[in-house]
């Protein structure tokens, strides 16, 4: 059984092109920079944001959409759990190569 997450939560997903963890922000866009990220504080936020999120997964323009528990403060906001926090840095192996040498690389 799932656990039910609690507090701050943002969308995760993955691009279809290239797998490139992105976030939703709160135009409806997916974004590779979780400064962008929408956060939910509550449940019917967080219900909005999904729908969102599925209507854009049923359309093939991402795959695995997963809510996930955010850490936000003052106008930072990561993911809270280790795995989302790497998962949304890139490689960890040759850290030289991935996305994460320039905001800029797609």
């Amino acid at each position: 059984m799932a656990k039910k997450i609690t507090g701050p939560q943002l969308i995760l997903a993955n691009r279809l092109d290239d797998g490139r963890a992105v976030f939703l922000t709160a135009a409806g866009a997916w974004s590779k920079q979780v400064a962008e990220a929408a956060v939910a504080n509550s449940e019917e936020e967080l219900t909005g944001l999904l729908s969102v999120a599925q209507a854009a997964e049923v359309s093939n323009q991402v795959v695995s959409v997963t809510p996930v528990a955010a850490d936000v403060s003052g106008d930072a906001v990561a993911p809270a759990h280790i795995k989302f926090a790497m998962q949304s840095k890139g490689p960890s192996v040759r850290s030289d190569l991935g996305y994460q040498v320039s905001p800029n690389w797609e």
